[in-house]
Formats: structure tokens, sequence, C-alpha cells
């Protein structure tokens, strides 16, 4: 990670990460990997199929920012599945197949399109696109924002 990024932005990054998520009881773990999520993605639409996206999404979230467990990894993939409840053998089979290959890449096509160019990016619509591990008022503003032009 230091060959792409200067160590005091990391240091810097995981401050500001730890510092908001703090009341939510989240730690982040010094940023070392940069991960290549293709097969994250691919093995979090298997998981939206067999009704365990929310279980297998915090999984994975917390391997990668918590743990710092290489999400690109399918061992780690596997591994976080199993605690899901996840089929590996299945999992594993779709994955090598790449079965969901399709929906991640117009899921990525689409957020293109949508202007993201990080993550993470909200979209609200009528308000800018906001970027980064923000504060939580900065998204409550432009919810608000947006809110307060919807028709009644």
């Amino acid at each position: 990670m230091t060959e792409l990024f200067d160590q005091i932005d990391i240091d810097q990054v995981t401050m500001s990460c730890n510092q908001r998520g703090k009341p939510y009881g989240i730690r982040f773990k010094e940023m070392t990997l940069l991960a290549n999520s293709r097969l994250a993605l691919e093995a979090a639409e298997f998981a939206r199929d067999a009704g365990a996206f929310q279980a297998f999404h915090g999984r994975i979230f917390e391997a990668y920012f918590t743990d710092g467990r290489n999400i690109g990894d399918l061992s780690v993939i596997l591994d976080e599945a199993v605690r899901c409840g996840l089929d590996t053998y299945a999992l594993k089979t779709a994955l090598d197949e790449r079965v969901h290959a399709g929906t991640v890449a117009e899921g990525s096509m689409a957020a293109r399109a949508a202007g993201v160019t990080a993550i993470p990016t909200f979209l609200i619509p009528g308000q800018p696109p906001i970027t980064g591990a923000v504060h939580e008022e900065v998204i409550r503003k432009a919810l608000q924002q947006a809110a307060s032009v919807i028709p009644s």
C-alpha cells in the first residue's frame, strides 16, 4: 500500500475511519493491503441468491477492514462463507464457473456511468455524489436537502 500512498495519508485515513466507526463499535485495522475484490463481489452475489447477503457482506467487511485479511483470496472468501452457513462447495463451483461475473461487471459499468470513482460513494437523487468515509452529518444533510424537494 505504501507504494501507492504516502504512509502519513494511510495513517490519517485509518485514524479518521476509527474515529467515525467508534460510536458504532467498528474498528479499522491499519490499511496495508489493497485487495482485488472481484471474487468477493461475485461471492456476495452468490450469497444474495442464497438469502445470506447481509451476513456475508458483514463478514467480508470485517475480514478486510477490521482483520486486515485479503478478500481477493479464495480461501479467505470460503472461510467467511462457512461462518455465514453458505455451501462452500457450491460457492467455489460458482466462482470457478464465473456464474456471477456478468452481474458484477454490470454493476461496475452502472457505477462508472453514475460517476462513481471511489468507494464508498453515496448517490442521493438531486445531490452531488458523496465520496469517501465522510461524517454522518454530511450524508444526513444531503438526505434532508433531497427530501425537501420531493413534492408532498
